[in-house]
């Protein structure tokens, strides 16, 4: 039967027939299939090999240490306490006291 388009359907193709008609072809998809295999599995070879175990057995953390570690914000360094205000003035257009190179 031929559809309102003018072209015969296609018969769908058995699943092996698709699979051998894709690895004969040279597709564009393939090749990016093919590549992103290969560097799943070299990521996945460097990460057993390099970040699977620790370097020694005695660095072992508990995880809530790490996480906390990780994402606990540090505490700002203690401010020093604010000059007199006899100091303060004695600075030439430097209202806070504060020395730079050029003064």
């Amino acid at each position: 039967m031929i559809s309102a388009s003018g072209q015969r359907p296609r018969a769908a193709l058995p699943l092996r027939a698709r699979i051998v008609q894709w690895t004969r072809g040279p597709t564009f998809a393939r090749d990016i299939v093919l590549v992103l295999a290969i560097k799943l599995v070299l990521l996945l070879a460097l990460k057993y090999a390099f970040f699977n175990h620790p370097q020694a057995e005695d660095m072992r953390m508990a995880p809530a240490a790490v996480a906390q570690a990780i994402l606990s914000v540090p505490m700002p360094p203690t401010a020093a306490p604010p000059a007199s205000p006899s100091q303060q003035g004695t600075q030439r257009g430097n209202p806070q006291g504060e020395r730079h190179a050029h003064d």
